[in-house]
């Protein structure tokens, strides 16, 4: 029951598609016990809409396909595959923004500089690329090799990830590459933490000191490395996550925590609205299921609404 339409289409030329996969989002929805009113508050969307997805009848808007994923827990590409390389428009619906998220992003008023380059009319400014690189969560390089395909010039792959073992775009293996990963995706900038408040966040979820202010700061760079799982269970406590995150040395394994963490979140927010609103046992309900999910319970599927 899959429906494809572009996710995005170089001004230049054709660039591949992303397949929406209907019928996973609606077992996957139906498997998580959440409803489709639900689903839609989370999307932004109105409940037909979603029933529509679910039928094939109409594709989300590409900049929803990341937070349909994050839905179900899935990886973006195994939701909505796209075979080929993107352009700027992809990166950015990649990213789950429109193009009017992007000004703050690059420090103007208006999206018109970022609107022109995804139409291949207008290069974007050189000050531009390093933030909206790190905004869509890939390299400078990558960025630029999807300007120059946005503007119809083939160009290979040049991700970081392309030598890689397989697995989602990003996942992340070693220590400090998972902390960096789980901040990144599961805080906006605004509201993410500093070393110190996660290592005094750490020490009271443990009730012990086995985090240290620059202890947190060598790991998530990098320049030092921990097996101790005490402080390992430390440092999940701090950033909200099972242990396994840090354990595990499947790069999908890590990804799929990371997806359902902002599920939650997002769902929370979602059902919460302004932030006045009691939950509702479905919410309450769903949050349950989600959280089962991250830690890795191994009961059977429920059968929801």
């Amino acid at each position: 029951m899959a429906f494809t339409r572009p996710c995005a289409l170089a001004w230049s030329s054709r660039m591949p598609e992303r397949v929406f996969n209907a019928e996973k989002f609606h077992t996957e929805r139906r498997r998580k016990g959440l409803k489709q009113p639900a689903a839609a508050a989370f999307l932004g969307v109105s409940p037909n809409q979603v029933s529509r997805y679910e039928r094939g009848l109409l594709q989300p808007p590409p900049e929803k396909l990341p937070a349909a994923a994050a839905l179900v827990s899935l990886p973006l590409n195994d939701l909505a595959p796209r075979h080929g390389l993107p352009d700027l428009r992809d990166l950015r619906c990649d990213a789950g923004m429109q193009q009017r998220d992007t000004p703050k992003i690059i420090g103007t008023k208006s999206a018109v500089s970022v609107g022109a380059a995804e139409k291949g009319l207008r290069r974007l400014h050189p000050d531009f690329v390093a933030p909206l690189a790190k905004a869509y969560g890939v390299s400078v390089e990558e960025l630029e090799a999807a300007q120059e395909r946005s503007f119809g010039n083939p160009v290979p792959d040049v991700r970081r990830e392309a030598s890689r073992p397989a697995g989602p775009r990003g996942a992340p293996r070693t220590l400090a590459e998972k902390i960096t990963y789980l901040l990144d995706q599961t805080y906006t900038a605004g509201s993410r933490p500093t070393d110190a408040e996660l290592s005094r966040k750490g020490n009271a979820k443990v009730g012990g000191i086995l985090l240290s202010e620059d202890l947190v700061r060598e790991l998530r760079t990098g320049e030092t490395e921990t097996g101790d799982p005490d402080v390992l269970g430390a440092l999940a406590a701090a950033l909200d996550a099972p242990p396994v995150f840090f354990t595990s040395e499947n790069p999908e394994e890590a990804a799929r925590i990371v997806a359902g963490i902002r599920t939650v979140a997002l769902g929370v927010m979602a059902a919460r609205g302004a932030g006045e609103k009691p939950l509702n046992e479905e919410w309450l309900d769903f949050i349950a299921r989600s959280i089962e999910d991250i830690i890795g319970d191994q009961g059977g599927p429920s059968e929801g609404p």
